[in-house]
């Protein structure tokens, strides 16, 4: 069951057009902080993001990686939480790859690429909860990382 679910978010996460998402970080005194930002979706639901280094969310998560992503907006398509732990890439191979798999998602974005204030995000799912609200009765599923 949990791979259909998984297979059916990530080809849901791959399709949205526009891909946008709510992510939500915490200090470590616990102040919260929530932003819309673009995405990019890799095999095993892993999700890129682009931030700014000075952004208040890349500092939040150097000091706790955990972080909340909502995906989908209206009942009408699914909705998507998810949480996962997350790696932040801002040199070397890791920001390659990032680089490499956000602007294939975003290309309206590339004036950003090379820029040394540019960073990347790469969140691993730990949890995810699909909500259907287009049948009746609504559908939920939850699957564990």
């Amino acid at each position: 069951m949990a791979e259909k679910v998984t297979e059916e978010v990530f080809n849901f996460l791959k399709n949205q057009d526009p891909k946008l998402c709510v992510i939500a970080t915490s200090s470590k005194t616990g102040k919260p902080e929530c932003a819309v930002m673009g995405y990019a979706v890799m095999d095993g639901l892993t999700v890129i993001l682009s931030t700014d280094k000075t952004s208040r969310k890349w500092q939040n998560l150097k000091e706790n990686p955990l972080v909340a992503l909502t995906f989908g907006w209206s009942f009408e398509e699914l909705n998507i939480q998810y949480e996962g732990r997350v790696e932040l890439a801002e040199t070397g191979k890791a920001l390659k790859e990032c680089e490499r798999v956000y602007f294939r998602s975003h290309p309206e974005a590339v004036e950003f690429k090379g820029l040394p204030e540019t960073v990347f995000i790469k969140v691993i799912p730990q949890w995810l909860r699909l909500s259907d609200y287009t049948v009746d009765p609504a559908r939920f599923e939850e699957v564990t990382f």
